[in-house]
């Protein structure tokens, strides 16, 4: 019978318990346990998830950095910066004449208005003693015509009789300022062959609100500014105003805003600030153009000892012109002193060497005699660790002069076509000797900025790459071509290639892939490179201004591509 565990015996219930409570902290820790595990596995599924969404992100985000870096581009560019202010100089003049024409246009019609009502107040004025002119004597109506003339202002008083019909039957009554009988009837043919009598004809009800320029008798301007009928005890009176074009505010009536005095007064100063920014602007770009060609010329290492100094026409420029020769002059001398430290320093390295090398041979032949493993053990290991040392210091050298190329290049115009037939001419009989096959595919006259000395290291550190690679009986391949105006050199083998993981890094400094040599003789070789042929090849390819990338062939194998800005 199972002890009770709710019984009254201790002794039985005691070991019952204590297992039952073990059974629950187990349960309880498995519960813990589960929760946290799930807990691991939501985190993991989460970060698996962001993961993934950055992934799909990322494209776009990729997109957007483009973008955005374009946009700051622009935003930077002089040549931008100038197509603006060129369209603000175009529109701002068109603006300008746009509203003040629109302005022009409302004051005439101002103007326009403030005539009538000048007019419709002197013909109201006149009624009454058109209508008694039977009874008034003429001076009576002079006198009230030269009441209500203002000054500049030319009134005319004309009567057409009830009988008569046409606008040839018009007569001058009376005039402000008073003129001659005969400047009057000149007046009046005037005005009737520029028809403004016709509309008042036969009705007498017409009357002319528009402003029209005329010239006078006496050979003057004038501008005719209103024309009011009165149809008067059957006769049709005409009250004429015209104003004196010497008076400025009349100057702008009947004339388009282009006519203006001002006008050609603004644009002359307009055309005159248009010109003194062009100016400006043209001083500052063939400033800058001639900055450009300096830093080619010094580039090209062209003879003539030309300076930004000497080239620099803007005053305010010395300083930044004085700065540029100093660092141009500061690159020149750590060249030079950097070239001189490595020859110096492979000098001093190697001498040492060549002494221990001369010192092992006497040695070599004494352990020969004497057949003793150990010593001859020892004296290999000597002559191997002298023999790395060696190369370690021409590494040393070709990697001072990579920095130094990469620092300041003399860069020249060359024929990459011949210079590289040439190299490849001298490096073949070493490739055959391998039992290696070099294919050469060049278009001619291909012509860049470059260095001899440059292309020379970077074609050969790239052909002794592929060769290490590549089997008795492979082929190497050396390619150049022309397109969208790059010149295009491709170097590849038909070697194992290169892992996807250490793609990235092939152009590193002291990266090497050859870690995985399997037989001694391998390893031994492995031993002589120390990753520094790849990472040269690209300082001094970036040091012409060119690029480079790497990548496994389809058919495999690996090639190295170099693209260099073609000149014709």
């Amino acid at each position: 019978m199972l002890p009770d565990a709710f019984s009254a015996d201790p002794a039985q219930k005691t070991p019952l318990l204590q297992r039952t409570g073990a059974f629950l902290r187990f349960r309880e820790i498995a519960r813990y346990a589960e929760t946290f595990f799930a807990g691991l596995v939501a985190g993991f599924i989460r970060k698996t998830a962001r993961r993934e969404t950055f992934r799909a992100l990322l494209p776009q985000l990729t997109r957007w950095s483009r973008l955005a870096a374009r946009t700051i581009a622009i935003y930077r560019s002089v040549a931008i910066k100038i197509a603006l202010l060129s369209l603000i100089f175009l529109a701002v003049p068109i603006i300008l004449y746009r509203l003040v024409q629109i302005g022009d246009a409302q004051q005439g019609q101002l103007l326009q208005r403030e005539f009538e009502v000048q007019g419709d107040l002197i013909a109201s004025v006149l009624r009454p003693h058109l209508e008694h002119f039977a009874q008034e004597t003429p001076e009576t109506l002079q006198a009230a015509l030269n009441d209500v003339v203002p000054e500049g202002v030319a009134v005319r008083v004309l009567v057409r009789p009830a009988q008569a019909t046409g606008a040839e039957n018009f007569l001058y009554v009376a005039s402000a300022p008073a003129v001659a009988a005969g400047y009057l009837r000149q007046e009046r043919d005037l005005l009737i062959r520029l028809g403004l009598f016709d509309r008042m004809a036969p009705s007498c009800d017409g009357e002319s609100g528009n402003t029209v320029r005329f010239t006078n008798p006496a050979g003057r301007p004038e501008i005719l500014t209103s024309m009011r009928s009165l149809h008067i005890g059957g006769n049709c009176w005409v009250v004429t105003t015209t104003q004196q074009t010497q008076f400025a505010i009349n100057n702008m009536i009947g004339v388009p805003v282009w006519r203006s005095a001002e006008i050609p007064v603004a644009a002359l100063i307009y055309l005159l600030s248009a010109l003194i920014v062009a100016w400006l602007l043209w001083d500052i770009w063939r400033n800058l153009s001639r900055f450009r060609s300096v830093a080619r010329s010094i580039r090209l290492d062209r003879a003539g000892g030309i300076s930004f100094r000497e080239m620099n026409t803007i005053p305010e420029l010395t300083g930044v012109a004085d700065d540029f020769d100093s660092l141009v002059a500061t690159l020149k001398q750590s060249k030079k002193l950097i070239l001189q430290a490595a020859e110096e320093n492979a000098h001093a390295l190697k001498a040492p060497l060549a002494v221990i090398a001369q010192a092992l041979e006497p040695l070599r032949r004494a352990l020969i005699l004497s057949s003793h493993p150990h010593a001859q053990r020892s004296l290999e290991l000597i002559e191997h660790s002298a023999v790395r040392l060696d190369s370690l210091v021409s590494s040393a050298r070709d990697l001072e002069q990579a920095s130094v190329e990469a620092i300041y290049p003399n860069l020249r115009r060359i024929n990459l076509s011949a210079s590289l037939v040439q190299l490849i001419s001298a490096y073949e009989p070493t490739i055959a000797l391998e039992g290696k096959n070099l294919r050469l595919t060049v278009k001619p006259n291909v012509h860049i900025y470059g260095a001899d000395e440059a292309i020379e290291s970077i074609v050969e550190n790239l052909l002794e790459n592929a060769s290490s690679f590549t089997a008795p009986g492979g082929v190497i391949s050396v390619s150049l071509t022309i397109a969208d105006g790059f010149a295009n050199l491709v170097i590849a083998d038909t070697g194992p290639g290169v892992g996807e993981q250490d793609l990235p890094r092939i152009f590193e400094r002291n990266f090497s892939a050859r870690g995985g040599a399997e037989d001694q003789n391998a390893a031994r070789r492995a031993e002589q490179h120390y990753g520094l042929g790849l990472w040269i090849a690209r300082r001094n390819v970036e040091a012409l201004a060119g690029t480079i990338s790497a990548c496994n062939r389809n058919e495999g194998g690996f090639a190295v591509t170099i693209k260099f800005n073609a000149i014709p």
